[in-house]
């Protein structure tokens, strides 16, 4: 008997903040980005081990680190929005 078991890391877009990025000094929209590893199975997602937050600059591609709590201002102004 033997086991496939192995890591995956899937990447969902957020959505988008508006900033000045620090590369290109320019106020440009940033895309926000969930990326969650997970423990796998014969290639099935099983176990979330860990989620990072990364925010992409639109215009040259520069990725800064963000917090849990984008995710969660993100979340209540698509809220805001459609109420």
């Amino acid at each position: 008997m033997f086991f496939l078991f192995g890591m995956r890391t899937r990447a969902k877009s957020i959505g988008q903040v508006e900033r000045s990025c620090s590369k290109c000094t320019r106020p440009t929209m940033h895309n926000a980005v969930e990326s969650q590893k997970w423990f796998t199975l014969f290639f099935v997602p099983v176990i979330p081990l860990g989620s990072n937050y990364v925010v992409r600059c639109g215009v040259c591609g520069l990725a800064t680190k963000a917090s849990t709590e984008l995710k969660q201002q993100l979340l209540a102004k698509t809220m805001a929005a459609s109420a």
